[in-house]
């Protein structure tokens, strides 16, 4: 006796798919219309269709387009990687040139690391892909992937858990968290941080931070310490200066340390063993994964990252 293979899909129009991954992609029939040169209507119809065989409305209009239902969301996840992986094998080879590449790269960094990343990766832009305009944005705390959903984001970088499936993930980069000080401060002539000590001195974060939790409020929670933050900052930016002009300590992965001590009188020390792992992950979404430019990045980024031989070393 054989057994039937694949008898649902067998029942499915395939066009049907790269339709509704049209309709999740421009989030418009007629956006979509137009991106498979098909009429307004015939979108339509084919839309009713999907509803019927998934038994959900899958898309629904509010705020002048289609917002996806969380079914909707689960099987883009994998029609995306379905259609992308059909995609890869029917194409022609085809070498992407990033001289001729053009548009705009919306990365979203968080932790400290556009300190370190932003430098190397806006120089090869700059050599290899001029048109190409990179436009970093903050990323604090955790991931909120709505921020991919809406496509302001092409690519998030961060200390991020808990990340949909329906969205590429893959580590970027493990490293160590320090606490970072003047030179003359009072902490930097401890031998060893201790977590008692951190109630003693006066810690600033980042005005994104404030009252919200963090990966660091996370990891201290753990120890059943307490530390709350006496100062939040407008940005990264001024982290050296307001260090190496006050008594405040802050803390970052050692690898944004290393930046920062090559241009300000710093010093940075090791942190109680419960509060050093840091490990960032890079985010993109699926609908994306077919995206010469967008490969191209995700390279360069891998290229890039800080290696272990250019972390400080850092007193116990």
């Amino acid at each position: 006796m054989t057994s039937d293979l694949m008898p649902f899909l067998r029942r499915m129009d395939l066009n049907l798919l790269v339709t509704f991954d049209a309709l999740m992609r421009t989030g418009s029939a007629t956006a979509a219309a137009r991106h498979l040169n098909k009429t307004q209507p015939g979108v339509s119809r084919d839309l009713a269709r999907l509803r019927e065989i998934f038994s959900d409305p899958l898309l629904v209009w509010a705020r002048g387009g289609f917002l996806p239902t969380e079914r909707a969301h689960e099987l883009h996840a994998s029609v995306r990687e379905a259609l992308g992986t059909l995609e890869a094998a029917f194409r022609p080879p085809e070498s992407f040139e990033p001289a001729q590449a053009t548009g705009v790269l919306n990365i979203g960094v968080g932790a400290h690391l556009e300190t370190v990343l932003a430098g190397p990766l806006l120089r090869i832009l700059a050599e290899q892909a001029p048109e190409v305009i990179p436009r970093l944005h903050p990323v604090h705390g955790a991931f909120d992937p709505e921020q991919i959903d809406n496509r302001k984001l092409d690519i998030a970088i961060g200390l991020f858990r808990n990340v949909p499936k329906r969205l590429n993930m893959e580590h970027l980069l493990s490293d160590t968290r320090v606490a970072v000080m003047a030179r003359e401060h009072p902490l930097a002539w401890r031998e060893k941080i201790e977590l008692r000590h951190l109630v003693e001195y006066r810690f600033f974060a980042f005005a994104n931070m404030f009252q919200r939790r963090t990966n660091f409020d996370e990891a201290l929670k753990r120890t059943g310490y307490q530390m709350p933050f006496a100062a939040y900052l407008s940005g990264f930016g001024i982290t050296g200066y307001v260090l190496e002009q006050s008594d405040y300590v802050t803390t970052m992965p050692s690898c944004a340390a290393t930046a920062h001590m090559r241009h300000f009188d710093l010093v940075c020390r090791q942190l109680p063993e419960e509060l050093q792992p840091v490990t960032f992950y890079m985010v993109w979404p699926r609908r994306l994964e077919s995206d010469p430019l967008i490969n191209w990045t995700l390279k360069i980024l891998r290229q890039v990252v800080p290696g272990k031989e250019n972390l400080p070393e850092v007193t116990a």
